[in-house]
């Protein structure tokens, strides 16, 4: 029985981060919004509304999953999340030096995930702070890792799949452009692999949601201070 749970919450978690959009559809009907229509605003408004419905889900399947991490934290005095911390900044090097390689060929210099998100973050800084950089992370790493955890038990598997997984989405749910698109699949994977690779050390959830968080907050409020949006 517990083998089919384990199951059943992996799909359940699949189908949310795949058509939890159509949660939107709530207050599209309720407030007759026409979505073609829409501008920016109202567009990342109704995304962070179905995402933040699908948080609410994943959180109470993973409830017990979440306390246990929790707790171990207080007793461990957080020492699970400087664990955490060598492999995000171990992942982020990689991510880091293969970028670098790959803006030789591109002469944007950023994927289209990345281009995308920043065009979000200029327009609605806040919004994306939420968005971006909290909301975004707990669902993918309840998915990626907590869901997938459960099911792959061994760890080759589990790694390769959460990472691979993890990088090819955020590379092919973006425009394809060129044959370069495809090689971001290397920084995005190599982070996706870390984050994998510190949950499977430290069986606790909240460290690599903590490291997945900090990660997108130091990009956003990087971004925008590349904008010019924050002034030091």
């Amino acid at each position: 029985m517990k083998a089919i749970t384990k199951y059943i919450k992996f799909f359940v978690s699949l189908g949310l981060f795949f058509f939890g959009s159509l949660l939107q559809l709530i207050p599209i009907y309720i407030f007759q919004i026409d979505y073609a229509n829409a501008s920016d605003f109202t567009q990342t408004c109704l995304t962070i509304f179905s995402n933040t419905i699908i948080v609410i889900i994943l959180v109470l399947m993973y409830r017990k999953d979440i306390i246990k991490g929790i707790k171990e934290l207080k007793e461990k005095k957080g020492a699970p999340l400087g664990i955490g911390f060598n492999y995000w900044f171990l992942g982020l090097m990689i991510m880091a030096f293969s970028n670098f390689l790959i803006s030789l060929f591109n002469q944007s210099g950023t994927s289209t995930n990345e281009e995308s998100i920043r065009v979000i973050v200029n327009s609605f800084p806040l919004l994306a702070l939420l968005s971006v950089a909290i909301i975004s992370p707990i669902i993918e790493e309840l998915v990626y890792r907590k869901a997938f955890r459960d099911i792959f038990e061994n760890k080759w598997v589990y790694l390769f799949t959460s990472g691979v997984i993890f990088g090819g989405l955020h590379v092919f749910l973006s425009p394809i452009n060129s044959f370069v698109d495809y090689l971001y699949l290397i920084p995005y994977c190599s982070m996706g692999v870390a984050f994998a690779y510190m949950y499977y050390k430290t069986n606790n959830i909240l460290v690599p949601i903590t490291m997945h968080i900090m990660h997108n907050t130091l990009n956003v409020v990087s971004t925008l201070l590349l904008a010019g949006a924050i002034i030091c």
